[in-house]
């Protein structure tokens, strides 16, 4: 298991390793998922932010709190 330290700023370095075994580099987007109180790191797939826009902006009340209190009623 890797460590890293966080720095004043909440930041920290991701190890080499794992960088290399994510293929992450410089500019990618990560994201992490909270499991079993433990934070999950995963390289973030350019092709789901892209098709998840291109949802949101097909179907706006996706994002729309009116509709989402609608629903949470029934």
């Amino acid at each position: 298991m890797k460590s890293g330290k966080l720095t004043i700023k909440h930041q920290v370095t991701i190890p080499r390793d794992v960088r290399q075994a994510l293929g992450l580099k410089a500019g990618d987007e990560v994201s992490f998922a909270l499991e079993d109180g433990r934070a999950v790191l995963m390289k973030v797939d350019r092709s789901e932010i892209e098709w998840s826009r291109f949802l949101q902006a097909q179907m706006p009340e996706w994002d729309d709190p009116q509709e989402d209190a609608y629903w949470a009623e029934l």
